[in-house]
This record gives C-alpha cells, sequence and structure tokens, in this order.
C-alpha cells in the first residue's frame, strides 16, 4: 500500500467515527460489505475507486481532483471550515486566525502590515 492509499484508509475511518457509525451501518448505506470495510481500514485491500466513491458519498463527502500546485490553497480552506474532513483525512475546527492561507509579499509574517 502506498502513503496515499493509507492516508485515503485513515480519512475514511476517521470520517466513519466522526459520524459515529459503525462499519455494519456504513455498509449499509454504502452498498459495501462489511468486511470489505474493515480490510479497507486495514490497509488489506487495495481500494477501488466504485468503492471509495460510494463509501465518501455514504460519509457525505465528495471527491475532487485538484490541481498539485492548488493542493496547499484547498487544504488551508479545508482547515477554516470548522468540522470538516481534510485532504490529509484529519477532522480539524481550527479557528480562522490560526494561520492565513496566502501572504502578500510586503506583508509581515505576523500579518502587521
Amino acid at each position: 500500500m502506498t502513503y496515499e492509499t493509507e492516508q485515503i484508509a485513515a480519512a475514511l475511518k476517521q470520517a466513519r467515527e466522526g459520524k459515529g457509525l459503525s462499519q455494519r451501518e456504513l455498509a449499509k448505506r454504502a452498498g459495501v460489505p462489511q468486511s470489505h470495510i474493515s480490510k479497507i481500514e486495514g490497509n488489506g485491500v487495495d481500494l477501488r475507486l466504485s468503492s471509495l466513491v460510494s463509501l465518501a458519498h455514504a460519509l457525505d463527502l465528495e471527491l475532487e481532483l485538484i490541481p498539485r500546485k492548488a493542493l496547499p490553497a484547498v487544504r488551508s480552506l479545508t482547515r477554516l471550515t470548522a468540522g470538516s474532513t481534510s485532504a490529509e483525512g484529519a477532522a480539524t475546527a481550527e479557528p480562522a486566525t490560526s494561520k492565513p492561507a496566502y501572504t502578500l509579499d510586503d506583508e509581515e509574517e505576523d500579518g502587521d502590515a
């Protein structure tokens, strides 16, 4: 398994647990066998795209392909959305003042321009 696959598996598990769902409940919602969810979360199976889409939708998540160059901005915006699941799979509820999404060249690091 690749690092990215492990991140996706961890994100799915965290989203499931965050919604208070058992593997069995998620399996019923997604139309995927519970044993398959267990294998996915345990990194014991190569996750198929169709299963990933089904699980994501059952967890009220969307899959989106974004340009790699835009990833830092997307991750920053995701962190600003309280209670969302970020691209890294971590549920976050950081305050909006935690870190700016960007700075202009003529701005100082601490935000005092």
